[in-house]
């Protein structure tokens, strides 16, 4: 019974689908200039430098250590446990006054 009234409320959504798409026009294809032409001949000195501008943003965004992703090992083995302590390893050799055998200047 149920699988009955889906099938008609389907049949029904389709030929409603159908029913709107055929009244339905789409919009003529205008083979026009694009905006980005238009505004590259009008204004030819602004387009070049927003491209520099695009160029430098694109070379600089990305720091040179951006390829490498945050590495957590767990695909390789590693459990959860392990990985905090390997970044908190990390962490701790970026720190300052990291990790180390100590030199007496410095303690006293």
């Amino acid at each position: 019974m149920q699988r009955e009234i889906a099938l008609s409320w389907l049949l029904l959504a389709t030929f409603a689908a159908l029913a709107i798409s055929n009244r339905v026009e789409a919009l003529p294809f205008i083979r026009s200039r694009s905006l980005w032409n238009q505004f590259q001949e009008d204004y030819p000195e602004a387009a070049q430098e927003l491209l520099d501008r695009i160029e430098n943003f694109a070379v600089y965004a990305q720091p040179d250590n951006a390829k490498r992703g945050l590495d957590l090992g767990l695909n390789r083995g590693f459990s959860g446990s392990q990985a905090a302590k390997h970044l908190m390893g990390l962490a701790a050799a970026n720190y300052a006054g990291g990790p180390g055998r100590r030199r007496r200047s410095e303690q006293a």
